[in-house]
């Protein structure tokens, strides 16, 4: 059973450093200050806080994280994310800009949105590095694109003292190759 219901083959890779996820932030800062000026910045954990934290930074904002996950130890464990460090209530009154860094189906974004009206927030709004075509579209992204994009963050990970290609990336480099 697959319990990942946004994974699908990926037509690309697109490998980004550091300097294009920068790029892509400044970008999405200038919009969303002329737009929004949000008054916090909420990350979803676990790769959203990257983005968020760095957007927060740029526009001189209070960041917060929230866990909202389908994953346990970087696997995918259920069809739906559950919320799992919830939110803080500093959102109430405010206006809120949620961070995450792909919406491939926009679940976990839509239940941090409902997150934040329940503590209150006066107006809340989205934002991601990436979204795939067919999922629910944030109100601000930096790619549009299907192509598997690899996180400069996580393109490795420690295994057993051994520095590896993430698992998951190296299935679809492997499958690319293939054919």
């Amino acid at each position: 059973m697959n319990l990942d219901p946004y994974a699908h083959g990926h037509d690309q890779v697109i490998q980004l450093g550091w300097e294009g996820v920068m790029r892509i932030c400044r970008e999405l800062a200038v919009q969303i200050q002329s737009e929004f000026d949000p008054d916090q910045i909420v990350g979803v954990a676990k790769a959203g806080v990257i983005p968020a934290a760095i957007l927060a930074s740029m526009l001189r904002k209070d960041f917060y994280p929230i866990r909202l996950s389908r994953r346990e130890k970087d696997r995918v464990v259920r069809g739906k994310p559950r919320l799992l460090v919830p939110l803080t209530e500093d959102v109430q009154g405010k206006k809120v800009l949620i961070v995450d860094e792909i919406s491939a189906s926009g679940d976990t974004l839509k239940l941090a949105v409902q997150e934040a009206k329940k503590k209150g927030a006066r107006k809340v709004k989205t934002a991601t590095l990436y979204v795939h075509q067919d999922s629910f579209k944030p109100n601000w992204y930096g790619l549009m694109s299907d192509a598997l994009i690899i996180q400069p963050w996580d393109f490795e990970v420690l295994d057993d003292g051994e520095w590896v290609i993430h698992p998951e990336y190296q299935e679809e480099l492997d499958r690319q190759t293939r054919g």
